[in-house]
């Protein structure tokens, strides 16, 4: 086993990857530089850890919102992060600073020299230090939130993301279930077009979605499965217009109230499979959250696959790339990635949720999935350090699930390092269409 595994690993650190899904700063200048290590390490993710863990969010607060010396900051997680330290996410950071900064671990007695060498990581030139020279990625899939017309547009929307970096991905979500004004507002800005009917909201979808595939899209997302159902119904366009024509009886509302916009779920369920037909026209691929929401607390079943197979049905021309291999409902994924042809597995942010479910899941997958429905990493990081750590964990992963399949006599090494390519490279360039990119 282990030398079975160091030679796939060793092999597998060679590798040019694609990576299938991140939340970085569009463009590297736009990078947050008033930060210490601790206020963008626990910007995502691990933090929900260490408050699982006991961390009282008023002293989360005090990491994330108010200028310490960063010791001091340190203690007020360090029996949290003790607890939480072999977690894949608390994994995901040692090794992180490890291999880019040559700290061991994180502790109380390399805070401050992390802290130190962090600062300085802030420089211009880091982004192509770690996604280029340490993780070989050749390009990153971009998905970039944003909640609110206050965006700069033109610098930090994912179609406009450095391309030396990163491909775009457009998110949907607006269109499908918009909440607040600013974001009606906002979908009007881009769009250049007055929102006054149901046809103009339709008109914007098509214009939207047109412009982001010229600027070099190369899929769209849904991640709404963190505020509803990813059970979208087929329904009548007068039941979609009815409900929308409900979303302007806030619009009276003083401009210094916020206004709630009401958009029923025959609306949003009209709206998903309109997006869809042009994704269909467009040949674009369609992502889609589903399994554990980030956060603390949420209806998990809303995120289950299975929802999705009326979808799957209905548009067998359109990829859809599932994320984070549905993790808890990875077994429902593999059936039906098993079963669609148009179903394919992204094992992206799953490393470091549940590392040990990424090598057993991988293991069944190769008895029960054909290989090229599977890409093997996506970062999933608001920060650039965590890709590092991220990548690393999911190398480790791979070369652990391939090792076991060598071992029962499946295939042999070659194959194996073979099939390594694939999930890492070969598969999501061709998923993806970004052979000519």
């Amino acid at each position: 086993m282990d030398k079975t595994y160091k030679d796939l690993f060793d092999y597998i650190n060679t590798l040019e990857i694609i990576d299938t899904h991140e939340h970085l700063p569009s463009n590297e200048e736009d990078r947050d530089k008033d930060i210490d290590v601790l206020k963008e390490y626990l910007a995502h993710y691990f933090n929900r850890d260490l408050i699982s863990a006991g961390l009282k969010m008023e002293d989360y607060n005090k990491i994330i919102k108010e200028k310490l010396p960063i010791l001091e900051k340190w203690k007020l997680v360090e029996p949290y992060w003790e607890m939480s330290r072999y977690t894949g996410y608390g994994r995901s950071l040692d090794l992180a600073v490890e291999g880019i900064y040559g700290i061991e671990k994180i502790d109380g007695s390399s805070i401050e020299e992390l802290n130190s060498k962090f600062l300085q990581s802030l420089k211009p030139g880091h982004f192509k230090k770690v996604l280029k020279d340490k993780c070989k990625i050749k390009t990153s899939l971009l998905n970039v939130n944003v909640f609110s017309k206050e965006y700069d547009l033109e610098t930090e929307r994912s179609i406009y993301c450095d391309k030396d970096f990163f491909s775009p991905v457009y998110v949907v979500n607006n269109l499908i279930f918009p909440q607040t004004f600013d974001q009606v507002a906002m979908v009007e800005e881009e769009s250049g077009i007055r929102i006054t009917s149901f046809t103009r909201w339709l008109e914007v979808a098509e214009v939207l979605i047109d412009k982001a595939y010229e600027l070099g899209a190369v899929a769209l997302k849904n991640q709404l499965a963190y505020i509803r159902t990813l059970k979208f119904d087929r329904v009548s366009r007068s039941q979609a217009e009815d409900e929308f024509n409900q979303i302007f009886k806030t619009k009276h509302f003083p401009e210094w109230y916020v206004a709630p916009v009401i958009a029923g779920k025959a609306f949003q369920d009209y709206m998903f499979h309109y997006i869809l037909d042009i994704a269909n026209k467009k040949n674009l691929v369609v992502q889609i959250h589903t399994g554990i929401q980030e956060g603390s607390g949420n209806i998990l079943s809303n995120s289950n696959p299975e929802l999705l197979s009326n979808l799957f049905l209905e548009y067998p021309d359109v990829d859809f790339d599932i994320f984070h291999i549905s993790y808890p409902y990875q077994n429902e994924l593999t059936v039906l990635a098993k079963n669609y042809p148009n179903v394919y597995i992204d094992m992206c942010w799953a490393h470091i949720v549940a590392p040990s479910a990424s090598v057993n899941s991988l293991i069944e997958w190769i008895d029960t999935v054909p290989l090229n429905k599977i890409s093997a990493f996506g970062g999933d990081y608001l920060f650039i350090d965590g890709v590092y750590g991220h990548q690393y964990l999911a190398r480790v992963n791979v070369a652990k699930a391939l090792s076991v399949k060598v071992l029962e006599g499946l295939f042999d090494i070659d194959k194996a390092k073979e099939i390594a390519r694939m999930l890492f490279h070969d598969n999501p360039l061709k998923i993806f269409k970004l052979e000519g990119n």
